[in-house]
């Protein structure tokens, strides 16, 4: 198995969640994030902002399905002609087990 944590922009959140969701991958896990990225922060004008809301999705998927799930959810979190800085980031790793609470099972 593996985890997708997904950094994106506020407005694109529920682009992606709805992407996911269209596509069969309806388990997801969402916060509010504050982070930089190598632009280090954001200026306007003589303001400084070194740390930027984001948005972050953890979704577990089946071995399998990594390489689709990165897709959706670049292709929705995507701005529009080719993107830009500041679309976010997607993190995947290693899940060793899955145990659902109310059950006790080890499953997805």
């Amino acid at each position: 198995m593996k985890m997708i944590k997904a950094i994106v922009r506020p407005e694109k959140v529920e682009d992606v969640l709805d992407a996911l969701m269209q596509k069969g991958y309806l388990a997801a896990t969402r916060m509010n994030v504050l982070g930089r990225g190598k632009q280090k922060g954001l200026k306007v004008g003589d303001t400084y902002y070194d740390e930027i809301p984001k948005e972050m999705i953890m979704i577990v998927v089946e071995d399998q399905d990594e390489a689709k799930v990165e897709k959706i959810i670049a292709d929705a979190a995507r701005t529009p002609n080719g993107g830009t800085y500041g679309d976010g980031k997607i993190f995947v790793m290693e899940v060793e087990k899955a145990v659902t609470i109310s059950s006790g099972k080890e499953e997805l």
